[in-house]
């Protein structure tokens, strides 16, 4: 645009109201332009991805999901506000409507091209060539297609630059293997293939372990629980929850030591896998390190007479000889506060506090080698819940942004998954890698939970979420969805699903990208405290996972899905989630995996049926040159090669 300006014909033809004539020609280019530059820097890689997922404004000025108003047909929102929202749904809506009854956009699309490029000074020579399409000549549909291949090479060059430098990306296609070590059993698991064991679960986890979980086709263990647990009015009888943490420093004795836990992790990195845990950054236990090391980092007020009200524990400080009530660790359940009565409340709006708990995840991460962490109820840290929650003013910057931002500049493949049933667009903002896909979303564009979905055994609901997970899979800015069908949370998959166990566990490992399965789920185990837990292995009482007597017909069913998965995302390398079926037939559901490169194996399709009825089974797919016609009985499930 400079040359043009020193030529004198950037006033007379690039006004946007004239075509330049046959004649001009333009100044050749003073060197090499790339309209992307290195990513290495954080800040750069930083600004890459907001361009790519949720946009550049600031809090007074984010940008919205672009709305597409094709002709003849309903309105659609992207998935997201960045360039690959935008992308994704204009390549699916040209694919399926054509870009005829699109191209009268080409005004409003520049528009908001130019408005999402424009705070970050490097986009320049992007938004120039954006001005310059909008300029040419040319019928609209001409224009507005060369403005689409333009943005589509754009995102490319992006989206290759961001997988290129963001270092913690590899949890994007994690397989996480989540384990309960109080519970896991390994003495007992080792017993029933006629091993031996040593006495800490730590020591005692050893490289045919991590072998046989990565034979089944999972790379990173989330060891859940390895913190001391507190002894103040403990949760149950099984020890307390392993969320009441007294020392979030320590290694819980019970376990190992520090420096077995450390060998633990060294090993499961020799063996090529990762492991998280958990940051349980909403609460402590009521007798935690944190409440003696300063009340003030927790909710509280000084004693009065009598006990304290509902919601508040009363609690001595050494330092001071002063009695205070500390609020109880809560959460927003439905618009009303709810309590876990063995915990004590952190105070985010505590500068201090915020600069403790920084420390103690970067301490886990330097001393340890840890390769990232799930934290815990992560949205009820957000400004906007933790302010709610506690009538409190906070400071202007998230803490969980804080948090991401400061690991993963000293640490840059640090890896930050949000346990997270609200806040979605929050918490990918605040740097977040993974967020957990189990319930509906409301946001500007949508989102349809995983697991929710699959328990509905709803196909229209179960068709949204995989058209969700599609995009949350291809996309590389923003945050990827984390699927499931089981967790320390929920009820066995069985008890949860029914006879459409199978069907949905099919779907999900079968998925591309990540996924979390908790360990004990693949023999069928289920010992729940229906009294108080719904949950597989309850916190409430003791509980061992019986190895020796698994259910025959789920594990030899998550032995064969395992192996098959194993197999087909070997054959496909790097591959793409697109939804089935393309129109909205009502009986089944499913996706068709497309390779990303040439391969022997180019495509295949994972359909199921979610209802008690049999279904007919029929799609083709033109640019793989797919077809298919079949039944499926009531709740079966089929990969089909392609």
């Amino acid at each position: 645009l400079e040359a043009l300006a020193e030529h004198g014909r950037f006033r007379d033809w690039f006004d946007g109201g004239h075509e330049p004539p046959a004649a001009v020609e333009l100044p050749a280019p003073r060197g090499p332009v790339r309209l992307v530059p290195p990513l290495e820097d954080g800040r750069a890689l930083g600004e890459a991805k907001r361009l790519l997922s949720h946009g550049t404004g600031g809090p007074a000025a984010r940008v919205n999901p672009f709305v597409f108003h094709p002709l003849g047909a309903p309105l659609e929102s992207a998935p997201s506000s960045g360039l690959e929202g935008f992308a994704f749904a204009e390549r699916r809506l040209a694919a399926t409507l054509g870009r005829e009854r699109l191209a009268h956009h080409i005004d409003d699309s520049a528009r908001y091209l130019d408005a999402l490029l424009a705070p970050v000074a490097w986009t320049a020579e992007g938004r120039a060539r954006i001005s310059e399409i909008r300029a040419s000549g040319g019928s609209r549909l001409e224009r507005y297609g060369r403005l689409m291949e333009f943005v589509a090479r754009y995102t490319e060059e992006l989206r290759a630059g961001v997988a290129s430098a963001d270092r913690a990306a590899w949890v994007r296609s994690a397989r996480i293997y989540e384990i309960f070590p109080r519970a896991f059993n390994l003495q007992g698991k080792r017993a029933a293939s006629g091993g031996k064991s040593k006495p800490r679960f730590f020591a005692d986890f050893r490289e045919r372990d991590l072998a046989e979980i990565r034979d089944a086709g999972f790379d990173t263990l989330w060891v859940m629980g390895i913190f001391p647990i507190g002894r103040r009015a403990p949760f149950g009888t099984a020890g307390g929850s392993p969320y009441s943490i007294q020392d979030y420093e320590a290694v819980n004795p019970e376990l190992g030591t520090p420096s077995e836990f450390k060998a633990f992790v060294e090993r499961a990195h020799q063996a090529g896998m990762r492991v998280l845990i958990d940051l349980v950054a909403n609460h402590t236990s009521m007798d935690s390190k944190l409440l003696l090391e300063d009340p003030s980092f927790f909710l509280h007020r000084p004693a009065g007479d009598g006990p304290p009200p509902k919601g508040f524990f009363e609690h001595r400080d050494p330092a001071s000889d002063q009695d205070l009530w500390i609020r109880h660790g809560g959460y927003d359940s439905y618009g009303s506060l709810a309590f876990w009565e063995d915990t004590a409340q952190l105070d985010y709006s505590n500068v201090r506090l915020r600069r403790r708990m920084l420390a103690v995840a970067e301490g886990w991460v330097r001393d340890f080698g840890v390769d990232g962490f799930r934290v815990d109820m992560a949205y009820q840290i957000l400004n906007r819940y933790f302010s709610r929650n506690w009538g409190l003013a906070m400071p202007r910057r998230e803490f969980l942004e804080e948090l991401a931002t400061e690991i993963k500049a000293k640490h840059p493949g640090t890896a930050f998954i949000a346990e997270a049933y609200d806040g979605f667009d929050e918490l990918d903002r605040a740097g977040f890698d993974l967020i957990y896909s189990k319930n509906d979303i409301e946001r500007p564009g949508g989102h349809a939970g995983w697991y929710d979905a699959l328990v509905s055994r709803d196909p229209a609901w179960i068709r949204r979420a995989i058209r969700r997970a599609s995009f949350l899979a291809w996309q590389r800015g923003g945050a990827g969805a984390l699927p499931f069908t089981g967790n320390h949370d929920e009820p066995a998959p069985r008890r949860a699903l029914g006879a459409w166990m199978e069907g949905a566990t099919f779907l999900t490992l079968l998925q591309p990208g990540s996924l979390l399965f908790y360990g004990s789920q693949e023999i069928g185990f289920d010992r729940p405290n229906l009294e108080k837990e719904p949950k597989s292995i309850p916190f409430s009482v003791p509980v061992q996972v019986d190895w020796a007597a698994p259910d025959a017909k789920i594990k030899r069913f998550h032995q064969e899905t395992f192996a098959l998965a194993g197999e087909i995302h070997g054959l496909l390398g790097a591959s793409d989630m697109e939804p089935l079926p393309l129109d909205e037939s009502p009986g089944w559901v499913g996706f068709l995996l497309v390779s990303r490169q040439p391969r022997s194996l180019r495509a295949a399709a994972v359909v199921a049926n979610p209802t008690d009825r049999e279904v007919d089974v029929r799609f083709s797919h033109p640019e793989t040159g797919s077809q298919y016609s079949g039944r499926l009985p009531p709740w079966g499930y089929r990969l089909v090669r392609f």
